[in-house]
């Protein structure tokens, strides 16, 4: 990608807009850009030349003056939902201009409510459900595959709203307490006449229902702890409230000897995919004390400072707790938990039952046919099943392998089934100038990050290297900056090569890719961290000490169905990053795996029948060059359930059929 000058960041220009005429306030293009560009991580301002936010703002400011409802929107509601085009962390593209000249005809004549419901019937023509791994495709990937999990569906819905002008964004509760799962949809500000100020609204993405704040979730999102979104600094904000009963946790950190604790890192933590996921992390004031607000259901409340921690379960109804950071290095311990999740007073949906008889469920059957009818034309029908993966993207495959470059099949072989719905012609012939070992560790895949070409860049731009060279020249050419990128977007490698800066966990992912560009064997270790060749940026180049960690767990227990593992980091426990659908995982841990050395947390968790959780936690020390067996219990109860991932339980619309989720 050509990179052009980056507009400097600089304090938004402030604009004297009185209450009368705040629905009426109408932005120029240059405050617009300057808002952007103000509130942008660091990865888009490199990542996307000056241009392309250029034309979004014009699309943007052309939907606000030809959409009837355009100057009903305030100042604050357009610059934050209306005119930025990220929803997550997904790759950026030309979505708003495609889905505008789609959507904005279909729209004349309705109200603001109309139109928003409206939105998401089209959105249902192109999208349905469908599970998948954590990389969120971009909006018109997803609609030219006709696929997407939830976070996709919310993130493709979010865009086609704001391209017709409606504020709309992503919600999101990052893991139930009652199952194992999360999910996220959408919210959208609307003003009617009854309510002239406007209001939020929530609706289930690429999920059309009748009326606004209804949704098949309903009823899991009132058991939740947390749902949240962002605004476009990154800030957090918390709407648990629109969905469930609240409280505020408070806690108070202190020492040994009762002096409050400031500065201290508290994770509020969920038992969820067997592990306890740090719902919000926050820090304690001068006074030692911290606050969460949240639903009615038990937490795990881990405090951690210079290496010391401490751990304690508060209670549905507790609000007030007070923790002593007691352990530190080297500590062992057993803890035995039975954790309550909220209850609800909505009754459970049945999700067996199909609308085919209502207005809105005949609409979905015809939207259904619609969707079918564009795959029919478009997808491959053949009996090459990695050509019928491809989904829209087979010519591109297709037109690959034909070409017979070195290497093909070492590139296909490190796509996921992602990767061959949107990998684009570039990035598979960059890939092809991988030296084999590179390819053999991976490839262009590192982690979750968007693929972009690289390798002929860094082989163009540095010379060959050995492996402490290479991690020499990282740490003494990349500078690590965390201010910059709050919703710790993945940057591409000849953005960072560029800037010379970024974020740590950019920077990881920076060096594997460029190791594995010079021919290096590189991986992200399971904590995140960049191994190359045996050498990690962490310890400065020298070999990390490893031991080998042996797990007595039986065979058909796979990895997050029922166990994991962390690594303390910092006196914080980190989920080792195993794939969740990978049985190898056990067998591995059963044979014996090789892992750094230090203090390790294993978990283990039994759901019971109407959500609530039996866990066991032990702490242990893994030392280097010996070999640690430690015995997996699960602690059972009569009404306990198969630990195992519903994904279906909390995704599945109970009005539409869905049908495409199985194709």
């Amino acid at each position: 990608m050509k990179f052009e000058k980056i507009l400097p960041l600089a304090l938004l220009l402030t604009i004297t807009v009185s209450a009368q005429d705040t629905a009426r306030y109408n932005p120029r293009m240059a405050e617009c850009i300057e808002f952007l560009y103000s509130n942008m991580s660091l990865p888009d301002s490199v990542d996307y030349p000056h241009s392309y936010w250029k034309e979004q703002v014009r699309l943007a400011l052309r939907a606000r003056r030809e959409m009837s409802w355009g100057d009903s929107v305030p100042r604050w509601e357009f610059l934050n939902y209306v005119l930025p085009v990220r929803v997550n962390n997904e790759s950026l593209d030309n979505a708003r201009q495609v889905i505008y000249r789609d959507l904005a005809p279909r729209l004349r004549g309705l109200t603001m409510q109309q139109a928003a419901l409206e939105v998401n019937h089209w959105c249902h023509e192109h999208v349905s459900y469908r599970p998948s791994d954590a990389r969120t495709s971009s909006p018109l990937a997803t609609m030219a595959n006709t696929i997407g999990r939830c976070g996709e569906e919310s993130t493709f819905t979010v865009a086609a709203l704001r391209s017709v002008g409606i504020p709309a964004r992503q919600v999101y509760c990052p893991r139930w307490a009652h199952t194992d799962d999360n999910h996220a949809w959408v919210e959208v500000w609307i003003c009617n006449p009854s309510s002239p100020t406007g209001s939020w609204h929530f609706m289930g993405a690429c999920e059309p229902e009748e009326t606004l704040d209804r949704g098949w979730f309903n009823w899991a999102a009132s058991r939740s702890m947390l749902v949240r979104t962002y605004d476009q600094e990154g800030n957090e904000i918390q709407t648990t409230s629109t969905y469930a009963p609240t409280k505020t946790l408070n806690v108070h950190v202190a020492d040994e000897t009762g002096k409050p604790v400031s500065d201290a890192t508290v994770d509020f933590r969920l038992y969820n995919y067997s592990e306890f996921f740090p719902l919000h992390t926050t820090v304690t004031d001068s006074n030692g004390n911290a606050h969460f607000t949240t639903g009615y259901g038990d937490l795990q409340i881990w405090v951690s400072k210079d290496g010391k921690y401490g751990v304690q379960k508060a209670d549905a109804y507790t609000t007030n707790v007070t923790i002593v950071p007691c352990y530190s290095a080297g500590a062992s311990w057993i803890c035995e938990y039975d954790w309550h999740v909220p209850r609800t007073q909505l009754p459970e949906p049945d999700r067996s039952v199909v609308d085919t008889v209502s207005h809105n469920g005949r609409r979905l059957l015809a939207e259904d046919k619609i969707r079918t009818a564009y795959q029919q034309r478009t997808f491959y029908n053949g009996k090459d099943s990695l050509l019928r993966q491809a989904r829209s993207n087979w010519p591109v495959i297709r037109n690959f392998i034909n070409q017979g470059h070195p290497n093909t099949d070492l590139v296909i072989r490190g796509l996921s089934e992602k990767d061959l719905r949107d990998v684009t012609a570039d990035v598979l012939r960059d890939a092809c100038l991988m030296p084999q070992a590179g390819l053999q560790s991976g490839g262009v895949r590192v982690s979750t990050e968007p693929l972009r070409p690289y390798v002929a860049f860094i082989q163009k731009n540095l010379p060959p290297m050995t492996s402490s060279q290479w991690i020499e020249w990282v740490r003494n050419n990349i500078t690590i900056d965390e201010t910059a990128n709050s919703r710790q977007l993945p940057m591409s490698v000849t953005g960072i090569y560029h800037t010379r800066r970024c974020d740590s966990a950019n920077r990881e992912l920076f060096t594997v890719a460029g190791a594995r560009a010079l021919g290096l064997r590189a991986e992200l270790n399971p904590v995140g961290k960049a191994v190359v060749q045996g050498l990690s940026l962490a310890t400065e180049g020298t070999a990390v000490p490893m031991g080998i960690l042996r797990l007595d767990v039986p065979a058909d227990v796979m990895y997050c169905h029922g166990y994991t593992v962390s690594r303390m980091v910092n006196g914080r426990p980190m989920s080792l990053d195993y794939a969740d659908d990978d049985p190898t995982v056990t067998h591995k841990f059963r044979q014996g795996l090789q892992l750094p050395a230090g203090d390790y947390l294993l978990t283990t968790g039994t759901r019971l029948a109407g959500g609530d959780v039996l866990t066991r936690s032990i702490m242990f020390t893994l030392s280097p060059d010996h070999t640690t067996t430690i015995p997996v219990i699960f602690r059972k109860s009569d009404k306990s359930v198969r630990s195992d991932l519903q994904l279906d339980d909390s995704e599945k619309n109970s009005s539409a059929t869905s049908i495409q989720s199985a194709q």
